[in-house]
C-alpha cells in the first residue's frame, strides 16, 4: 500500500513537471534583429515589446528585465516605448573575430506569469579594417647575372580583419623594368604574391631596387595598405680585372 502510495506521488510530481515544461515552451519566444557594427549609441534595433507581443503598459509590472548571455552589455531596453536601442557600439571583429556569423545573445525575462523570450541581434560586418603588412619593408636579396628572367620570389601578404568581400584583397606593385607581380588564389579564396624578374640584373649598374606593393581590399569604400620592397642585387663574380692601359 505505501509503495503504491509513493509511486503516485512520483508520478504526480513528473506529470506536474511536464506540465510547467510544456507552459515554459509555449510561453518562449525568439526575435531577431540585424544591426551594422558600430552602430552609435542610442541607435535604434527594433520595437522589442511590440515583436515580443507585450504591451508597454505591463513591462514595469510584470518586472520586465533583460540579460545579455557572455557577450558584454551592448543594448538597453526603455521601459517607457519598448524600444531596443543600442548602448554602446559593438567591435565584429573584437566580439567574433572570423567567424562568419556574429550574433549577441539576449534573454528576456517578464514574471506574472513567468515567461522568457530569446532575442538574437546579428552583428554586421563594415569595412572598418584596412589591410595590413606584417613588416613596413619587405626584404629581398637576389644574385646578379646568375639569376635568370621568370625567377619567382614569395611575398608576406597583407591581413584584413574583416569577412566576405570587405577581406579580398588585391595586390598591386609600382612599375618597374625589371619585376613584375604575379598573384595565384588557393581553394579558400586567399591571394599569395610573387615577384616574377623580367629582366636580368646588373649589380655595378643597379644596386638596389625600391619599388611599392599595395594592398586593396573589396569594400565599399576601398581601403589600402602598403609595404616597402627593397630589393638588393648581389654581387657576383662576373668581371674580369682591366688594366687602365694595354701596354
Amino acid at each position: 500500500m505505501a509503495l503504491l502510495r509513493r509511486d503516485s506521488l512520483v508520478t504526480g510530481q513528473l506529470l506536474r513537471l511536464v506540465l510547467l515544461h510544456t507552459a515554459w515552451e509555449v510561453g518562449s519566444g525568439q526575435v531577431r534583429y540585424s544591426l551594422p557594427e558600430e552602430s552609435k549609441h542610442a541607435t535604434f534595433v527594433g520595437r522589442l515589446a511590440q515583436d515580443l507581443g507585450l504591451e508597454v503598459s505591463e513591462l514595469l509590472p510584470r518586472m520586465f528585465r533583460m540579460v545579455s548571455k557572455g557577450r558584454g552589455d551592448y543594448f538597453e531596453v526603455n521601459l517607457q516605448s519598448g524600444v531596443l536601442f543600442v548602448k554602446s557600439p559593438v567591435d565584429r571583429e573584437e566580439v567574433c573575430g572570423q567567424s562568419p556569423l556574429c550574433a549577441i545573445d539576449l534573454e528576456v525575462i517578464v514574471d506574472k506569469p513567468l515567461r522568457i523570450f530569446h532575442v538574437e541581434v546579428e552583428i554586421q560586418d563594415i569595412n572598418d579594417n584596412a589591410p595590413v603588412f606584417p613588416v613596413n619593408e619587405q626584404n629581398l636579396g637576389i644574385a646578379e647575372s646568375l639569376t635568370l628572367p621568370g625567377s619567382r620570389f614569395p611575398l608576406e601578404g597583407a591581413f584584413d580583419a574583416d569577412i566576405g568581400t570587405n577581406s579580398l584583397l588585391t595586390y598591386k606593385l609600382s612599375p618597374s623594368e625589371h619585376f613584375t607581380l604575379d598573384v595565384t588564389t588557393n581553394d579558400d579564396q586567399i591571394k599569395s604574391a610573387e615577384v616574377e624578374l623580367k629582366k636580368s640584373l646588373d649589380r655595378e649598374e643597379t644596386p638596389v631596387y625600391r619599388l611599392l606593393l599595395t594592398a586593396t581590399d573589396g569594400g565599399k569604400p576601398e581601403l589600402t595598405g602598403t609595404v616597402q620592397l627593397m630589393i638588393t642585387v648581389l654581387d657576383v663574380n662576373d668581371n674580369a680585372p682591366v688594366f687602365n692601359q694595354s701596354v
